[in-house]
């Protein structure tokens, strides 16, 4: 957080320097997913990567791509899913150049989500109160897909030449739900619990400018 502190700050100085047009592409990964895996959650691993480009003025045409998988492994059940998402969108710099050579943005953007997975479960036990217990159940294994809409607030801060931390923060809601008769979705690959119609979300990125 305090590396991006300069981008906030440039908005203080109030001589202003023509807004630089960024060459290339800029490629990234979320750094949060791999550190959440290895520090706090095993369930469930992830990877992300993010690219854009500069269209013209403010604008950035920006595209995402990444894959979840989650294995729970419980007394009571075996939860397996794997599946891909991708997102495309753009961005608008809301941060007016402050001083030469200043490659920094703050942006708002929107994005549109697809995903595909594969869910199932296995041993499943589901105690009776009246009945016997039912054991050994099945959650047949099922490709579902989702769709949905983002709208982001980000921040992009050139710490070194070419070399960019960022973070996003943001609102999702639903358009299409995945649908299966026998369990809704943990997690939805790219969006979030599989219960929410809406949710939140945010991330770190390491990206890098490669000029054409």
């Amino acid at each position: 957080m305090l590396l991006l502190l300069p981008v906030w700050c440039n908005a203080q100085d109030s001589t202003r320097y023509p807004i630089n047009e960024m060459k290339g592409i800029r490629i990234g990964v979320d750094v949060s997913k791999p550190v959440l895996y290895l520090m706090y959650n095993r369930e469930r691993m992830g990877f992300e990567a993010t690219a854009d480009v500069h269209i013209k003025g403010n604008i950035f045409a920006t595209a995402e791509a990444g894959w979840l998988s989650v294995n729970l492994d419980k007394p009571d059940f075996h939860y397996r899913e794997n599946g891909l998402y991708g997102k495309l969108g753009v961005d608008y710099n809301q941060l007016k150049s402050r001083r030469p050579y200043n490659n920094d943005i703050v942006y708002t953007g929107v994005r549109y989500g697809f995903s595909t997975f594969i869910q199932q479960g296995e041993g499943i036990h589901i105690p009776g109160h009246y009945w016997p217990d039912a054991t050994n159940q099945l959650i047949p294994k099922n490709t579902l897909n989702a769709h949905w809409v983002e709208l982001l607030l980000g921040v992009k801060a050139e710490v070194l030449r070419n070399l960019y931390l960022g973070m996003t923060f943001r609102f999702k809601f639903m358009l299409v739900a995945p649908k299966d008769k026998y369990c809704t979705p943990y997690q939805i690959p790219g969006y979030g619990s599989g219960y929410e119609r809406y949710a939140l979300g945010i991330n770190y990125y390491l990206s890098y400018n490669f000029h054409f």
